[in-house]
């Protein structure tokens, strides 16, 4: 998974740093260096532990650990890590309010993630030194997506994702919950879970015929009063006995009745 953010990153101007080198961890800068903005990238591999909410619980809360505490070995942080890949010092110090983290845990059943519901909450609501967003995703959705982004030739990666949220089918699917584990659910996660991937509307589809219009806004019944007229092939009986079940007005009946007849239009 880390493969495909680290795509998503690169194709919005964030670069890996490579003076940050840290166990499951990845740090990005935006390339241009007038803007701050800053991407921790945590790779978290819970399968092991996935139905256990005390081990789910440290797991998820050592990022934060490990920022801020530091290690008795090394007498370093995340933090200070980071800090001393500045050339600027002033930059370095105010990495905090510019830096987001993004959670990559890595589930064996999407079934599971319903367990931590509210632990995912906790940690994405921390309000301590970074903005967090948590993505869940299965090995499955990952090799599936990765494959599916492999088979388009140069396209840009929110073209892609954006092909394929727009799955009207898929997307009713994941409102009934009958797509749990899909790669359409891992693709609107990352919309959602993304700051700056921005999902790309599909063109509004090709206006409906007048008829086909018609179709579709009258009544069962109307319908097929405006199929024996539309067809000219119909008899008087026909039409008086489509009146009974439905409600014409007078005037536009007699205007039919009088056409068909070969009357006035």
């Amino acid at each position: 998974m880390k493969a495909i953010i680290d795509l998503i990153l690169r194709q919005h101007s964030y670069i890996a740093e490579e003076k940050v080198q840290l166990d499951s961890i990845g740090f990005y800068k935006h390339s241009d260096k007038n803007i701050a903005s800053y991407f921790l990238i945590n790779n978290v591999d819970c399968r092991e532990f996935e139905q256990n909410e005390k081990l789910m619980k440290l797991a998820l809360e050592k990022l934060e650990s490990d920022y801020s505490i530091s290690d008795d070995s090394q007498n370093k942080t995340i933090k200070m890590i980071i800090q001393k890949s500045f050339d600027n010092n002033q930059e370095a110090s105010q990495i905090d309010k510019n830096t987001s983290a993004i959670y990559l845990i890595q589930f064996s059943d999407m079934k599971n993630l319903n367990l931590h519901r509210n632990l995912i909450y906790a940690i994405e609501e921390s309000p301590n030194y970074f903005k967090r967003y948590i993505i869940p995703y299965t090995e499955t959705q990952f090799s599936i997506l990765q494959s599916t982004i492999e088979n388009y030739e140069g396209r840009g990666i929110a073209d892609i994702l954006s092909d394929i949220a727009n799955n009207e089918d898929e997307y009713y699917k994941l409102l009934e919950g009958k797509n749990i584990g899909s790669v359409y659910e891992l693709v609107i996660r990352l919309f959602s879970k993304v700051p700056f991937l921005q999902y790309k509307f599909k063109a509004d589809p090709t206006p409906l015929s007048i008829e086909s219009d018609i179709s579709q806004k009258i009544t069962d019944g109307t319908e097929k009063y405006h199929n024996l007229i539309k067809h000219g092939n119909c008899t008087l009986e026909q039409l008086l006995e489509i009146e009974n079940d439905i409600e014409i007005d007078d005037q536009k009946l007699e205007k039919e009745l009088n056409r068909l007849l070969g009357g006035v239009k």
